[in-house]
């Protein structure tokens, strides 16, 4: 009669142990025969580049916009219809009636236009020391096609002329005087009396006389003998001791033409003043 075994208690339990510890192994991980598969998978293929990132476009936000005295260009209507338009272009800084300071290059480059598109007109000169003698001038001129002026005392003691390339200086007694800043003493003299002339009424003196002074204020509704008119105030520093110092006051009309120039300070401490009344812009006058 053969003899059953029976296995010993601790066989038992290491039996049952390994019986249920089989499954969770399983489930905790891969076996070795999936981690050689999965090794070999991945070394077949081939590792991706990835691609370049292209910039951004950026279309939803807006750039900044630079600030409108730079971009922002204005036309004329109603009394300005009849402006120019290269004093449009030199004076976009007066029509979009920008706060001031006026920059003192653009006033000038302003008025200069305004006073050529005006082809001429008259004026009233007073002066009080410095420049001309002291006195009052009757004035009548052209700025284009180019500059020309004739400008007489109110005793006819004084005439200057200025066209053609020449400037010339008469005076009562019917001495003729050319002026020629680097030619005779009378010469060098009438030079100096005929810029003086010019102070009020060439557009280019005109510019340098702004160019000359600090950036100006402007008062875009100030009234001039009952019409409504533009008026820039500027400071003059002296630019070598006992030159001119004081202020610069224009008064525009509505094309920026000077309808009134004063100039008024000190030279060499000595007071000084140059006021120009001008009318009849709107036809302009012949030189006689």
């Amino acid at each position: 009669m053969s003899r059953r075994v029976i296995p010993s208690s601790r066989r038992l339990t290491a039996v049952f142990l390994a019986a249920l510890l089989a499954p969770a192994a399983a489930a905790c991980g891969p076996t070795a025969e999936q981690v050689a598969r999965q090794e070999a998978g991945t070394s077949a293929v081939p590792a991706v580049t990835p691609a370049p990132q292209q910039p951004r476009t950026r279309t939803a936000e807006p750039e900044p916009s630079p600030s409108p005295s730079e971009t922002m260009s204005v036309g004329v209507s109603g009394a300005q219809a009849s402006m120019a338009q290269d004093v449009q272009d030199a004076c976009q800084w007066l029509l979009r009636r920008d706060p001031g300071p006026y920059p003192a290059n653009q006033s000038g480059d302003c008025l200069a236009a305004a006073m050529v598109a005006g082809t001429g007109a008259v004026q009233s000169v007073s002066t009080t020391a410095s420049w001309l003698p002291p006195g009052t001038y009757s004035m009548e001129f052209s700025t284009s096609p180019e500059f020309a002026m004739e400008l007489t005392s109110a005793d006819s003691a004084l005439e200057i002329s200025v066209g053609g390339g020449v400037r010339t200086l008469r005076t009562g007694e019917g001495a003729s005087v050319t002026a020629n800043a680097s030619g005779s003493p009378e010469e060098a003299y009438a030079a100096i009396l005929v810029d003086a002339a010019e102070l009020t009424s060439n557009p280019d003196r005109v510019r340098g006389l702004l160019e000359s002074a600090n950036a100006a204020a402007v008062e875009y509704d100030a009234v001039y003998e009952g019409t409504q008119a533009t008026r820039l105030t500027a400071v003059v520093e002296a630019d070598e001791p006992g030159g001119f110092s004081g202020s610069l006051v224009l008064v525009l009309d509505d094309l920026y033409r000077p309808l009134a120039i004063e100039y008024v300070g000190k030279t060499r401490g000595i007071d000084s003043a140059i006021r120009a009344k001008i009318t009849g812009w709107e036809a302009g006058t012949e030189p006689r």
